[in-house]
């Protein structure tokens, strides 16, 4: 498997409008340095719910064992 160096997330967009300020995971998908799809990771959409991009962005990085800094979220 190739080096992940880049991680990108998508943010959930059909969080209930009763859920207002959490965060959810839409997609998670990790690049090497050619900028090639490493992996979509399918097993990190499961409704886990964060409060701050700051907290999902930790638990992504845990739960890949990365660096938070190669970790980018788009809207």
């Amino acid at each position: 498997m190739e080096k992940i160096v880049s991680v990108t997330v998508t943010l959930d967009q059909n969080v209930p409008e009763a859920m207002a300020g959490i965060i959810r995971c839409g997609s998670v998908i990790s690049e090497d340095k050619n900028g090639n799809t490493v992996k979509d990771h399918h097993e990190l959409i499961d409704n886990k719910e964060y409060h701050s991009k700051e907290e999902l962005i930790s638990d992504i990085a845990k739960r890949l064992k990365v660096s938070t800094s190669i970790i980018h979220i788009e809207a």
